[in-house]
């Protein structure tokens, strides 16, 4: 269980590490200068993939039979973080331009 959760780590840290450093490259004045819309593909991915992998597997999310009844709620928790979120990305994005 521990190996796992290392390996998994481990996997999360590679991925992120790759996709900063492919932002930074991608993120020239000469190459794709756009970080709304680099951002913007970024959030659209990963809704939908997290979306497919749920239609594919529900029992990997145990979480989500908590939420029946409570998804106004959930939003009222869930879309300002998404938004923060959305504006971290923007910025930290628009800064690989300086």
């Amino acid at each position: 269980d521990v190996v796992k959760a290392v390996v998994l780590c481990s996997a999360y840290i590679a991925v992120s590490s790759a996709l900063i450093r492919f932002n930074k490259f991608l993120m020239h004045a000469d190459r794709f200068p756009f970080s709304m819309a680099l951002t913007s593909m970024h959030m659209l991915v990963s809704f939908s993939l997290c979306l497919v992998f749920y239609m594919l597997s529900p029992s990997s999310f145990p979480g989500m039979a908590n939420t029946e009844g409570k998804k106004l709620l959930l939003l009222t928790w869930f879309v300002p973080i998404g938004a923060t979120f959305a504006i971290a990305l923007y910025t930290s994005n628009q800064a690989y331009l300086y």
